[in-house]
């Protein structure tokens, strides 16, 4: 008869999550045991580098990676980390040990009596099965969930003496589920978003992450070329999604209100591409965008969709959508933005 232990890995096998990132205490080492030879586990010393590893591992990879914390405490030690990985919209599948079921409600030592709560709100979804037989389907619930867009990190929370349970074979038909997500706008909202752009005067690009995880990053080069567009990187991006030196190049944006929109002065379209609206740190208040302005926004994320203060969004795969839309455009007679290095050298005098 299967086990929760034994469906798990066929789970995790068959999902390519076998490399496990850790730093392992006595509630996972029921998880460890018997450690399949096809799979590696990278140790940490530190829940911070643990997580920092599987978070630089899945943005190299573009795959969701597991991530093995101990307890409450691990999960503690981890959540500088997690801050940059939630962020960075990495699919981690993070677990961390529980005590066993029965000593939860009296708070035996290294139980955690509200696991799915403490580490929120850095992680897309947080859950701990209610009994033994949903733990394979509950990881597999969770391996979805983070690599879903917006993908991000994920957290579960399992008891360790739940991996001997005994499971009817029904149990390991989860091992073969899968889930596909198709995101691409409507003909209309295309032409819509086309007539936007060939009706604008002065438009500017503004480039986000999500770009490059993607891969969107020629797509973004041929759309800046064809509009004869600069382009700005949005202020604390995690990836860069444009190569810094192309003419259309113009730097990255502040992380300030104020600072935004006097970069931006001048233009009357803004189109941001795979970034928040806008992702802010320094408080320098002002308008949020100049004077005039239309602002456009491409995103994966319906969550930075939803909270972006100004403009007008356009939830779907990046991808997929701009390979739809350069079609509709044709090739704009303005003149290519001046080369980043040479705008800026004219301020100095010529023996500088």
């Amino acid at each position: 008869m299967s086990t929760v232990h034994s469906v798990t890995y066929q789970l995790l096998r068959r999902q390519g999550l076998n490399t496990v990132f850790g730093n392992p205490g006595s509630n996972e080492l029921p998880f460890l045991k018997r450690f399949p030879e096809d799979f590696r586990y990278i140790l940490g010393l530190h829940e911070g580098v643990v997580v920092g590893m599987a978070d630089g591992y899945s943005l190299a990879t573009g795959q969701p990676v597991l991530v093995n914390l101990h307890a409450a405490a691990g999960t503690g030690n981890a959540m500088g980390a997690l801050t940059n990985a939630w962020y960075s919209h990495s699919p981690l599948v993070i677990t961390a040990g529980q005590q066993a079921r029965s000593m939860i409600g009296v708070e035996a030592m290294l139980a955690n009596v509200d696991a799915s709560s403490l580490p929120r709100p850095l992680v897309k979804w947080s859950y701990e099965p209610a009994c033994a037989e949903d733990v394979p389907r509950t990881l597999s619930q969770a391996i979805h969930m983070a690599n879903l867009p917006a993908r991000g990190p994920v957290y579960v929370s399992i008891p360790y003496d739940d991996w001997d349970h005994e499971l009817e074979d029904d149990a390991a038909q989860v091992v073969r589920h899968d889930v596909s997500y198709a995101g691409l706008p409507s003909a209309a909202q295309l032409e819509a978003l086309a007539e936007n752009l060939k009706q604008a005067h002065s438009p500017v690009l503004v480039l986000g992450p999500e770009v490059d995880a993607v891969r969107a990053n020629s797509l973004a080069v041929e759309l800046s070329e064809r509009l004869c567009m600069p382009v700005w990187v949005a202020p604390s991006a995690s990836r860069c999604p444009f190569p810094t030196r192309h003419a259309c190049f113009r730097g990255v944006l502040p992380a300030a209100i104020s600072g935004i929109s006097d970069k931006l002065e001048g233009h009357d379209l803004i189109l941001v591409i795979g970034a928040p609206v806008f992702r802010y740190h320094q408080y320098a208040p002002g308008r949020y965008l100049p004077q005039g302005a239309q602002l456009l926004h491409l995103t994966g994320d319906v969550q930075e969709a939803a909270r972006a203060p100004v403009g007008d969004a356009l939830v779907g795969d990046i991808h997929a959508t701009l390979e739809a839309l350069l079609p509709l455009l044709a090739q704009s007679d303005r003149v290519l933005p001046t080369p980043f290095l040479c705008h800026h050298l004219r301020r100095f005098p010529p023996d500088v």
